[in-house]
């Protein structure tokens, strides 16, 4: 029997969080996609936040302990004005004949929060504790 290597390649998330300080009805959207998965070539987690016209743009890539895991993202709104992005990676279901490739794994990511109304505002992107970036205009 031969063995079969399990990567995810994409997983998509789409949240939508009340939130007071935005918007006319005071809701933004969280969007979320895992672009890849696969053996790491960067030796740290690190990511970038842009914003244009009310939207918040971000994208970059964390580390695993191996490339079969998924990521989540959710939002957190402190002060009316900070906006923090806590992604989390969890290990992927793997069938009984499925085996994962032994490496440290690089997850890619992107995504958008909108509406933000004002660019004015500082935002993170947590990934296990730690800050992999950050944008304040």
């Amino acid at each position: 029997m031969g063995r079969k290597v399990v990567c995810l390649t994409v997983v998509a998330f789409l949240l939508t969080l009340a939130m007071t300080s935005c918007g006319g009805d005071g809701s933004v959207t969280l969007t979320f996609n895992q672009t890849s998965s696969d053996c790491a070539t960067a030796s740290q987690s690190a990511g970038a936040i842009q914003c244009n016209d009310g939207v918040l743009t971000f994208e970059g890539s964390v580390l695993t302990p191996n490339p079969c895991y998924y990521l989540t993202a959710n939002l957190d709104v402190m002060n009316k004005s900070d906006i923090v992005i806590v992604i989390s990676a969890m290990p992927a279901l793997l069938g009984q004949d499925a085996y994962c490739v032994e490496c440290v794994g690089q997850m890619a990511f992107s995504g958008e929060v909108s509406p933000v109304g004002s660019c004015s505002r500082s935002v993170s992107i947590v990934y296990n504790g730690d800050t992999i970036a950050e944008y304040e205009d």
